[in-house]
């Protein structure tokens, strides 16, 4: 399901999507200079014989914070993957209850992740780690950033289990599976149609 076709959400939710597509592509330039800087490394090894130094950690650090702070944009408007053969078995009741205990489930990992990441963080403050390579850079630093998108993502999980919960309390199952719930294969159809005819739209503007 792309962003223009997510469903709508509670206001909690739409801020934190609001702040999430920002991170994202935030992340996604980040990677983009990463993948630049390699193409510009390659270029110099083979026609200059000389090279940046440490670009492959720079790279690597890119990865790191840029996935981690794109997965609570990934999560909020369904782009993950999800094998949904069992679960297309159930009814609306039996699909909501799954999709809430796949989010506890998230948050209880996320939760895990995030409090080992931080341990691994204060060793690395405690220390004053660095990378082995000629950048020398203080681990602190790319830990720091790749903690706090994680720490995004743990906290989208939790507000989206939150407002889940809320809608189970209601009794309002249709409503827990547009928060969570997997789209079906008219869904995905009809976003891919919207999205295609949006790019046809906008390439015919693009033309003299």
């Amino acid at each position: 399901m792309t962003a223009r076709n997510a469903p709508t959400s509670p206001v909690p939710l739409s801020g934190l999507r609001a702040v999430s597509r920002f991170v994202l592509l935030a992340g996604g330039f980040l990677i983009v200079i990463a993948a630049g800087l390699i193409v510009i490394e390659i270029v110099m090894r083979q026609v200059f014989s000389h090279s940046l130094g440490g670009v492959d950690e720079l790279a690597g650090f890119a990865l790191a914070v840029g996935s981690a702070w794109s997965f609570g944009a990934v999560l909020l408007d369904k782009a993950h993957v999800r094998i949904d053969t069992v679960y297309a078995w159930f009814g609306e009741k039996g699909r909501a209850l799954l999709d809430i205990a796949s989010l506890a489930g998230t948050v209880l990992f996320m939760s895990t992740l995030v409090y080992f990441a931080t341990e691994v963080l204060i060793t690395s403050l405690r220390f004053g780690a660095s990378s082995q390579s000629s950048l020398a850079i203080p681990k602190a630093v790319p830990q720091a950033l790749w903690l706090a998108g994680l720490g995004w993502f743990l906290l989208v999980a939790v507000v989206l289990l939150a407002c889940c919960l809320m809608a189970l309390v209601r009794g309002d199952w249709k409503q827990i599976g547009k928060l969570a719930g997997a789209p079906d294969i008219q869904q995905e159809l009809s976003a891919e149609i919207a999205d295609t005819a949006h790019r046809n739209a906008d390439q015919k503007a693009a033309l003299p």
